[in-house]
């Protein structure tokens, strides 16, 4: 009886599902955009307007979502 050669099968690297977000936050100045899970904002600005046209960009290059925070710590509702 010939010894059949048993083939483990690695693991299959489990893909995230879950997307990452750009995070549009008060700044002491002005407004920050920051990725998700990171300690340092990737680019301040002085208004909300140019941080979220920022975002967009980031978000659509990188395959993010943009989350915009108030002034007051309350989330915005998307666009």
């Amino acid at each position: 009886m010939a010894d059949e050669k048993k083939t483990a099968d690695a693991p299959e690297e489990k893909k995230s599902t879950r997307v990452k977000k750009q995070y549009v936050l008060p700044h002491e100045r002005g407004w920050q955009v920051k990725l998700e899970g990171s300690s340092k904002a990737t680019k301040v600005f002085k208004t909300k307007l140019e941080a979220e046209a920022y975002a967009k960009q980031l978000a659509k290059n990188q395959d993010t979502h943009v989350v915009r925070q108030k002034k007051d710590g309350t989330f915005q509702k998307k666009k």
